[in-house]
């Protein structure tokens, strides 16, 4: 086992190069462009009051200019989501494979930040439905923000997309932070997540496996009672359906941020609708 880490590692750089160009390759058709966001929209104040949802983008985007959000944006709109939205930016600005390589302890200086936007919101806008989505590596940062918060500032709703953290993390702190549910949606076919992650390292820099993004999370070893139970209660695992089809989605990363994917799966639980 130990020579197969060590393999992976040697490999490490060149599999990151990559990854890069197939995130490029792969990012065609999902915004570049501006963030006609949440946080622009004339209708903000007003949003504000009915809640918000924080987003935190990928690897390699995060800014207005480089972003994967404009297709979230878009289907939270068309499902008619009345809350407002914000990015929690974490990036490094060097680049989606140095965003993915930055050490946990860069990811979680941000999260810390993130988790004070958070607070913020709350103390302006009390008992106002808050939730957050995580796409890629910024599930890991989605996961690092809860752990940060108190737990008496706990989320509403959690919705994972395309997760890149390493699928035995252990949840138990961030999951005292969810108030209903954390959902995952998984893939058999995301292959940045099931194959390029065992190579250039889940983005909480695991080289041993698949990102949780495949068949969502399991228990860490010697669970808890306690841990146990926040599993059982806060997650929602939803396996790839070949009923996402009609949103254009076969199940690859990128699919995840589709408006229609959005529109039609990811905003109505973020408005509090169950999964079925």
């Amino acid at each position: 086992m130990q020579n197969k880490h060590h393999t992976l590692r040697r490999y490490a750089p060149l599999v990151r190069s990559a990854l890069g160009l197939l995130l490029i390759a792969s990012s065609i058709g999902c915004s570049t462009k501006p963030i006609s966001d949440l946080k622009f929209r004339a209708d903000r104040k007003e949003r504000l009051t009915h809640g918000c949802t924080f987003y935190f983008d990928g690897a390699g985007g995060g800014t207005k200019k480089s972003n994967y959000a404009l297709g979230v944006v878009e289907g939270m709109l068309e499902a008619g989501y009345r809350g407002g939205g914000d990015l929690i930016p974490w990036e490094t600005g060097r680049g989606l494979v140095k965003d993915q390589d930055a050490s946990v302890a860069y990811k979680r200086s941000k999260a810390n930040a993130g988790a004070t936007t958070i607070q913020a919101y709350q103390k302006s806008h009390p008992g106002a439905p808050v939730n957050l989505l995580g796409f890629s590596a910024g599930t890991a940062e989605a996961i690092f923000t809860l752990e940060m918060l108190p737990e008496k500032a706990g989320v509403d709703q959690v919705v994972l997309l395309g997760t890149s953290i390493s699928h035995d993390y252990d949840l138990t702190e961030a999951l005292k932070r969810v108030k209903n549910k954390l959902y995952i949606f998984t893939s058999p076919h995301d292959r940045m997540v099931g194959t390029m992650m065992k190579f250039s390292g889940t983005a909480d820099r695991k080289f041993h496996d698949a990102g949780a993004g495949i068949n969502g999370f399991v228990l860490p070893a010697n669970a808890s009672a306690a841990t146990r139970k926040l599993y059982a209660d806060k997650i929602v695992t939803i396996p790839y359906s070949e009923d996402f089809l009609k949103d254009g989605d076969k199940g690859h990363h990128f699919d995840n941020v589709k408006k229609e994917f959005i529109r039609d799966h990811v905003a109505p639980l973020l408005m509090g609708k169950a999964a079925h």
